[in-house]
């Protein structure tokens, strides 16, 4: 097998080509499952499937939703979809932010070379059981569509000290977090859904082949691991329909808070924990804008906060481990933070205590957009500025709908985070748009929170601008489009910039050795060979 450049084109199928039958297609859908409730052609259930109120990229919605209950039902929608032509979109928690479990538009398809095939959305609702537990091994095997939230109360429900530590948002699921390499606060202790604790992952084929990628081992030297393969493939290569994960010990956490005259000083205490070892859990950061925006909405509330926090660049650390590792690991912290400027360390312990003070970072999202809801943006002579005036706020609510935020991530080597943090509020800043940055700083991964008005056009252009020049920074400093979001059709145009036209021609190859027929979410994560480089 050799490896060239500009070789077969996505579009191409070297498999048997079958025509498009949408409706020979929903009949045979229909034979195999003899339950019309599982299939679906409603319009809201279409929609649903189709867009995310959290993304702004290209879209469409798929044209039939099925909900298969077994992998046997899997593998029948995967030959279904091969025998009438048509293209499979896994859909699982519906979390993801770059469009990932849309349809391919057919204008885009189009420009792209792409053949338009109707689209079949496999909704794992249906598929969300712990399928086994060993718990003398650590590990759990589930199916793609449970949530990890719900698999860590189904622990406590057994009585058991293990849980599963990998945290994305809420409502996240399985299927997706294992398809676009999810991760999340604890990634800096428990790594991402690209690492050790995934142990297996089992997959339907394009060709309706069912594999399980490794045994269910700690360690595994027989071959290569072919569960890396699938993993932030983000459903283009098969159909994950389990996967087994490993567990950790739910350990006592207590929290600590500090806030720092600038970025650099924060950033530096971040590094000189994890360099001398300082057992956190997790090290998040919120710019002076983030803790602007959560101060205002907790005096809106009246809620759990006692008192503003300084409007400062500001640690949140979580602490894991038995009381003797946790209180030498609060006295190591407390040094390190009290050398790079900070007053020093509140500490909480108590779990009451430890909520309240995790709270700014746990309201951070909601309280960003509920700031930018009730200020007001004004431009003159070119000049962007906001002011507190919540008429007027009011009045632009009433002319350009609610506001929305386009949350994008990228992720830096570590001693690039501040330099990284520095660029994009100077982008946001000159563009006259509010944006507070969210930081898992313990893994150089960025998070911007771009607000605008939903029917605002100008403000959009812009947060959209800032958007990808984030991409650009992150780039030119040896960093990455995403460190946990994924790919989706919102980011392919950057991976070549980034990976070199070998590594994206070797993915594209593997692309077409394992689904020739590009049945598995076309259009999505590989760049489209036409494309001319961004930026």
């Amino acid at each position: 097998m050799y490896l060239q450049a500009g070789a077969e084109p996505l579009s191409s199928t070297r498999g048997k080509k079958h025509e498009s039958d949408l409706n020979g297609a929903i009949a045979a859908l229909h034979s195999a499952f003899n339950d019309a409730d599982r299939i679906s052609t409603d319009v809201d259930d279409l929609h649903n499937r189709g867009f995310s109120a959290w993304s702004y990229h290209p879209a469409a919605p798929p044209s039939v939703v099925v909900w298969p209950r077994s992998v046997d039902e899997c593998v029948q929608i995967v030959r279904i979809a091969s025998r009438y032509g048509c293209a499979i979109v896994p859909f699982a928690g519906g979390t993801s932010l770059e469009n990932h479990f849309s349809a391919l538009p057919p204008e885009q398809a189009r420009r792209e070379g792409i053949t338009v095939k109707p689209t079949i959305s496999v909704d794992f609702e249906l598929m969300s059981d712990v399928l086994d537990f060993h718990e003398e091994d650590g590990d759990v095997q589930v199916q793609p569509g449970l949530k990890w939230e719900d698999l860590n109360e189904w622990l406590k429900g057994q009585g058991s000290n293990l849980y599963w530590p990998v945290d994305p948002g809420p409502g996240a699921a399985f299927g997706g977090m294992l398809s676009t390499g999810g991760s999340g606060t604890n990634a800096v202790r428990f790594g991402t859904m690209k690492g050790d604790y995934v142990l297996n992952v089992t997959v339907v084929l394009p060709n309706g082949e069912v594999i399980t990628t490794r045994p269910r081992t700690r360690k595994f030297a027989t071959s290569p691991d072919m569960t890396k393969l699938f993993l932030g493939a983000e459903g283009t290569l098969g159909l994950i329909v389990a996967a087994t994960l490993r567990l950790a010990p739910r350990l006592p956490t207590t929290v600590g808070r500090a806030s720092f005259k600038t970025v650099e000083e924060a950033c530096g205490a971040v590094r000189e924990m994890l360099s001398q070892g300082v057992g956190v859990q997790c090290i998040e950061l919120l710019d002076d804008s983030m803790i602007r925006c959560v101060n205002q909405a907790e005096r809106s509330n009246g809620s759990a906060m006692s008192a503003d926090l300084p409007e400062r660049p500001t640690l949140f650390i979580k602490f894991m481990g038995t009381p003797a590792h946790t209180n030498e690991d609060e006295r190591l912290a407390t040094d390190i933070v009290r050398r790079f400027g900070a007053g020093g360390l509140e500490v909480a312990r108590d779990p009451e205590e430890c909520e309240r003070l995790w709270r700014a970072r746990k309201v951070a999202l909601w309280s960003a957009m509920e700031y930018r809801e009730n200020i007001s943006r004004k431009t003159k002579d070119g000049t962007v500025s906001f002011s507190p005036d919540s008429d007027q706020a009011a009045r632009e609510r009433e002319e350009l709908g609610p506001v929305r935020c386009w949350t994008t991530d990228c992720c830096v080597p570590l001693g690039q985070l501040s330099e990284m943090v520095k660029r994009v509020k100077k982008d946001i800043e000159q563009a006259g748009i509010l944006g507070p940055l969210v930081g898992h700083s313990g893994d150089g991964n960025v998070h911007a929170l771009l607000l605008f008005r939903d029917k605002d056009k100008d403000e959009f252009e812009r947060v959209k601008s800032v958007a990808s020049r984030m991409v650009a920074h992150a780039q030119s400093l040896g960093g990455t489009a995403s460190g946990e979001h994924g790919v989706g059709l919102g980011k392919r145009q950057y991976l070549e910039r980034e990976l070199g036209s070998g590594t994206v021609d070797l993915l594209r190859l593997l692309k077409r050795t394992i689904d020739p027929e590009n049945i598995f979410n076309p259009g999505k994560l590989y760049p489209p060979e036409n494309q001319s480089n961004p930026l």
